[in-house]
């Protein structure tokens, strides 16, 4: 966010892109496409049937997750990034990559004339858009817009956010890149008691089938761009940086655990 604009103004937007959209259309019907579109939604609408604090705008191949009131809120950044992991891993778990940003600042959504169309603008949209189309990987990032402000009003949340692996820092931008898969590392935790007795895929746990099944679908396309000569295409090295970014979150005995429960 502009350090012009007060953060009394500002909201917290999250932008998701599904990726590889034209060939989604191009390879399933239209209600398929709507049901994977409905079953995202599902777990956005959870956090709106909570709070009524978030709007959702969708378009063709992007969803806009937005804080309807504005104005800063320790709460409004917890929740950003929270919807953005269930998301994200939902559509994961039906075989739908994305990439999304959160980002703080300025955003506007009013009626035009008409009454009949919505016009949407603000610094939050075009940095998160612009942020988003500079990755080249499967994933969520927060931008230093998001997470400072939160920062600044709880020192030290960040770093202790990272060390129980919300997220890494990339230290050239101060950009955090989002665990999707939290929760693995608790339930890996239970696992190790015995408390876990059922299969993994129908443990009654809330997400916990859908951590799965995303994680699965990410191991299993890194793993068939890896059995290619050179597998150097921008397809390829968005799943292999996505896999090294796991790995290095996770740690070897986490990500073990994971290929193990997803095989």
């Amino acid at each position: 966010m502009s350090r012009q604009e007060p953060t009394s103004l500002g909201r917290y937007l999250l932008l998701i892109d599904i990726l590889g959209f034209s060939r989604l259309v191009r390879t399933k019907g239209s209600d398929e496409i709507l049901n994977v579109i409905n079953k995202a939604l599902d777990a956005f609408n959870r956090w709106e049937k909570l709070n009524g604090a978030f709007k959702t705008i969708y378009f063709s191949d992007t969803f806009l997750f937005y804080q309807e009131p504005q104005g800063y809120g320790d709460w409004a950044f917890l929740d950003s990034y929270a919807i953005g992991s269930f998301i994200l891993t939902t559509l994961l778990a039906e075989g739908i990559p994305a990439r999304g940003a959160i980002s703080f600042g300025s955003f506007e959504v009013h009626n035009d004339k008409s009454d009949k169309h919505q016009v949407y603008f603000g610094t939050a949209l075009v940095e998160a858009h612009e942020a988003e189309q500079a990755e080249n990987w499967i994933g969520i990032t927060i931008l230093p817009s998001a997470w400072q402000p939160f920062e600044e009003q709880n020192p030290g949340a960040i770093s202790a956010f990272q060390s129980e692996k919300a997220w890494l820092m990339r230290e050239a931008d101060q950009v955090l890149l989002l665990n999707p898969f939290i929760k693995i590392r608790g339930w890996h935790m239970y696992d190790l008691m015995g408390e876990i007795d059922a299969p993994y895929l129908e443990w009654d746990q809330p997400d916990f089938p859908n951590e799965i099944k995303a994680f699965r679908f990410l191991k299993n396309a890194t793993e068939k761009y890896l059995t290619e000569p050179e597998p150097k295409g921008r397809i390829a090295q968005k799943y292999l940086a996505t896999d090294s970014f796991i790995k290095t979150i996770f740690g070897p005995e986490l990500y073990d655990w994971a290929c193990k429960i997803s095989s």
